[in-house]
Parts: C-alpha cells; sequence; structure tokens
C-alpha cells in the first residue's frame, strides 16, 4: 500500500513541475484552433524569444511573424498538428504579431506579461 501511495505521490508531483514548466516559458506560444488563437506569453522581455506556432487546425497554417511591420523568418507553413519555432529579437516597444494568411483570421498580437489570452476570430 505504502509503495502504491509513493508512486501516487510521485507522478502527481511531476505533473506539477510539467504544468510549472509550461507556464514559465521563455517565449510564446501560438496555438491556432479552427475557431480562436491560444497564447501563452512570457512574463519578461528576453532576447532572443523564440515564438512556438502550433497548428491545431485541420488544414496547413500559412503564415508571417512580424515585429514593428517587418517580417522574421519569412513566412511560415505548417501541417496540421505540427509545430515551428522563430527566433525574434524584440525590445519594450515593439509591436510583435502573428498573422495568419491561410486560412485567413485576424492578426495575433504577441504580448509580453498577458500569460494566457485567446483572440477569436473576425466575425
Amino acid at each position: 500500500m505504502k509503495f502504491l501511495l509513493k508512486i501516487l505521490f510521485f507522478s502527481l508531483s511531476f505533473l506539477s513541475i510539467s504544468a510549472h514548466a509550461i507556464e514559465s516559458l521563455n517565449g510564446f506560444l501560438v496555438t491556432a484552433y479552427d475557431d480562436r488563437f491560444r497564447v501563452l506569453s512570457p512574463e519578461k522581455y528576453k532576447t532572443p524569444m523564440e515564438v512556438i506556432i502550433e497548428n491545431k487546425t485541420l488544414t496547413r497554417l500559412i503564415g508571417k511573424v512580424v515585429i514593428n511591420n517587418k517580417v522574421v523568418g519569412g513566412y511560415t507553413s505548417i501541417e496540421s498538428d505540427k509545430y515551428l519555432k522563430v527566433l525574434v529579437n524584440i525590445k519594450k516597444g515593439d509591436v510583435l504579431h502573428f498573422i495568419p494568411l491561410s486560412p485567413a483570421f485576424q492578426e495575433v498580437e504577441l504580448i509580453v506579461g498577458n500569460k494566457i489570452y485567446e483572440i477569436p476570430p473576425k466575425k
């Protein structure tokens, strides 16, 4: 019985550590769904910073990462259930967006310090 309790305790501790690691991300995690985008943002500015774009739609996602209206790293093409990392060098005052082109959604502004937020599509 004690052995089972130890296994249960260890499993719960591991899950807690994993969840904390995701929330203390040193970059952006942008997840595309069929009807919205979900953004997990870092607490502080850090350079270089990763923008991880995850495609949870049923089609290929094509878009671009933009800093101050300038494309960073070219255009992105991400197959369904895949992800792509883009390194960006940003500082306070810079405006960072992910602009999905196909399927077309509204621009997703990437804001440092906002933790988790969602962007619904334009209707």
